[in-house]
């Protein structure tokens, strides 16, 4: 006869597995959900909606340096459309995986997509600043301060490969808009901007509002 002790590690084990398929599962139903939300939502904003393009991964905006982290970008839910008639815009969630096996992270965000008319962005990186962005620039890490502008200078770190024309591109109306709207990490360069929250996926029901909070983004730069 099977003892206690024996069935114990079987019983665990059987537990374990069905949580997880659980999981599992529920995952998948949410995700499906979230799916048939925001196709309905492309068609109530008059924008195509795609589940999955792996040709994103060649598009003009892909050599933003967001869509090179990591390794195993899914573009999901894609939103198609222009805004206001004009500009080409695409939102969907972004997903990529950073380190491997017990470190292996798994990173979401819903992501706009903005084609520039006026093109010739110069290649920038901005983002909401932290404790240790502010450690770095001690040791030399690269962070473009305006002077007049603290707001600006505190809540966000600017970067790029050359200084000059990203001091020319953010004027007057660029900072006060930043410095007014706090918590975006946005990516541009050439034709493209890319902007999102880091690490958060807007809810179906909230991608008209962050729509328009992309058309004021967009409007903000040089036009």
């Amino acid at each position: 006869m099977i003892g206690l002790e024996q069935m114990l590690p079987v019983v665990l084990f059987g537990g374990a597995l069905v949580v997880a398929g659980g999981a599992f599962a529920l995952s998948q139903y949410l995700e499906r959900k979230r799916r048939l939300a925001m196709a309905a939502m492309a068609q109530r904003l008059n924008m195509s909606f795609t589940e999955r393009d792996y040709s994103l991964a060649s598009a003009a905006f892909s050599d933003l340096p967001i869509f090179n982290l990591g390794h195993s970008h899914t573009y999901l839910n894609i939103l198609r459309g222009r805004l206001d008639g004009n500009a080409e815009a695409l939102l969907f969630d972004y997903e990529y995986t950073t380190g491997s096996g017990k470190n292996r992270q798994t990173h979401r965000q819903t992501i706009a997509a903005l084609a520039y008319g006026k093109g010739g962005l110069p290649r920038f990186e901005l983002r909401p600043e932290n404790l240790f962005h502010r450690i770095g620039e001690v040791f030399g890490y690269q962070d473009i301060d305006f002077a007049g502008h603290e707001g600006f200078s505190k809540s966000y770190l600017l970067r790029g490969p050359d200084e000059a024309p990203i001091r020319a591109l953010f004027g007057l109306n660029l900072l006060q808009y930043f410095e007014a709207h706090p918590g975006w990490s946005v990516q541009g360069g050439g034709g493209w901007l890319a902007a999102w929250r880091q690490g958060q996926r807007v809810e179906p029901e909230n991608l008209p509002a962050f729509l328009d909070e992309t058309k004021l983004l967009l409007w903000a730069f040089p036009r």
